[in-house]
């Protein structure tokens, strides 16, 4: 009887299982680290594949690709016409396209992509709170939430081959859809979908996630084989480095370069060392004025980083901080690896003559001074200390020891680091730190960082006090 009742379960129908999601997430528009693979972690994980798109849309291959997900990207780098092309015929053949975008007074270029298929970003705040339409039920798939959740954002101006499947208070449209081709185009205003760059905030993902597969299930991918990560196209020798570029960012590229290179000698005088091994190869020029990265072999900057060019020291302070996480390798700097970073770009900008290096330098020992006046007493090692104090207080000492040990005691701290750790060490931590800058000055510093604050002790390393030296 039980094998006779299994039969009969597995000639029920099951609903087949939804196709997989071969999703590419484009940063050639404007880099966000949320879109270098934290929105498909929230919205499609376990659903298929995500790449990224580094280079020029045009040169994107979409064939083994059903879902292409946008922002509206900065405006110093529009859509080329072949991109809105390209995007056209992926959608005529089933691919689904998701833009999150919304209006300003200066459009993002996704206006020119909406605008295209009949719809438009507008410049009016929407009105929380927001409710489904009555076509939810046919597109999404699943049932109405009771509650959207909605970081605020712009409204939808909507053709008549449009269907809302969301509006805001006042009956306007902030989430739409409609077909081309084969395909569907999903327009949604930015603030529906998380943002933060460490996914942790997957908001409305029991909607967003089944609305994702129920419009890419027009095209079938191929689960076996691979829809790769592209990167940026272009490459060129500057010097030391090899330049990465495409077309969006050609214009800022080779500017930026010879920043580098102009940096470049400033820093090997600072830090009296090359960088480390095998570090900054490349130079990765990303479409955005919000920063960059280091990885280490790579450094990444924001193209039109504190408005470059029209103003040139946050742009000399970026590259020689992300340069500067390469020089602290293979082993980081505890507790200041980001504010020692800075601070060899400020020292940059004031040997290049920018009076905005010593600005700069004020403000944040003014800034950390309100939370240790002296700067003698408050531990910025404690669990919770103010980011304020531990910079304020870094840059205070990366002063004292020059004012002390100097000159050049910056220099010798990076000779000593180099000296004195071999390779395989299992961490650094700040005791460690201390004990090569004593090495690096030879005298013992612990108890001069004791008096600072700092919850110090020699006898957490294994590292030696420098010869003749005890406390």
């Amino acid at each position: 009887m039980l094998k006779i009742f299994t039969l009969a379960l597995l000639a029920i129908p099951q609903d087949p299982a939804p196709p997989p999601v071969h999703s590419v997430c484009d940063i050639s528009q404007e880099f966000s680290f949320y879109m270098d693979g934290r929105f498909a972690r929230q919205y499609l994980d376990g659903r298929g594949r995500d790449a990224r798109n580094w280079g020029s849309l045009t040169k994107l291959d979409l064939s083994n690709t059903n879902l292409l997900v946008l922002t509206g990207g900065d405006r110093r780098i529009p859509y080329a016409e072949a991109a809105l092309v390209h995007i056209e015929q992926f959608l005529d053949g089933g691919g689904a396209v998701l833009l999150m975008a919304d209006g300003a007074d200066k459009m993002p270029p996704g206006a020119a992509l909406a605008e295209r298929f009949g719809a438009g970003l507008s410049t009016d705040a929407a009105v929380k709170p927001l409710a489904p339409g009555g076509a939810w039920q046919d597109w999404v798939g699943a049932a109405a939430p009771e509650q959207i959740v909605y970081r605020g954002g712009r409204v939808l101006e909507l053709g008549e081959d449009w269907t809302p499947l969301l509006r805001d208070q006042k009956k306007r449209p902030v989430l739409a859809v409609r077909q081309v081709g084969a395909g569907r185009l999903l327009l949604g205003s930015r603030g529906l979908f998380g943002q933060n760059p460490d996914a942790s905030d997957p908001v409305n993902a029991e909607w967003v996630t089944p609305l994702l597969l129920s419009l890419t299930a027009h095209k079938t991918v191929d689960p076996k084989r691979r829809h790769d990560s592209t990167w940026a196209e272009h490459e060129e020798a500057v010097g030391p480095l090899t330049l990465e570029y495409h077309d969006g960012t050609a214009p800022f590229a080779r500017a930026i370069a010879d920043e580098y290179v102009a940096v470049r000698p400033h820093l090997v005088a600072l830090t009296g060392v090359e960088p480390a091994p095998g570090m900054i190869k490349r130079l990765l020029i990303l479409p955005t004025g919000g920063g960059g990265f280091s990885s280490g072999e790579r450094i990444a900057i924001g193209a039109w980083w504190g408005n470059y060019p029209e103003n040139r020291y946050p742009m000399i302070e970026l590259i020689s901080h992300e340069a500067g996480h390469s020089w602290v390798l293979p082993y980081a700097e505890p507790l200041w690896n980001e504010p020692i970073a800075t601070y060899l770009g400020i020292q940059v900008g004031e040997r290049l003559g920018m009076p905005e290096a010593q600005q700069t330098l004020d403000r944040q020992l003014a800034a950390g001074r309100r939370h240790d006046p002296d700067y003698a007493s408050a531990d910025p090692l404690a669990a919770g200390a103010p980011r304020d104090l531990i910079w304020g207080k870094s840059y205070f000492v990366f002063e004292e020891l020059e004012r002390l040990h100097g000159p050049g005691a910056l220099a010798k701290y990076f000779h000593a680091k180099r000296e004195h750790l071999a390779p395989g060490r299992p961490g650094y931590s700040f005791d460690d730190l201390v004990a090569v800058w004593s090495l690096a000055v030879g005298h013992d510093l612990f108890g001069w960082f004791r008096g600072l604050g700092f919850d110090v002790d020699r006898t957490r390393t294994g590292l030696p006090a420098p010869p003749g030296q005890s406390e």
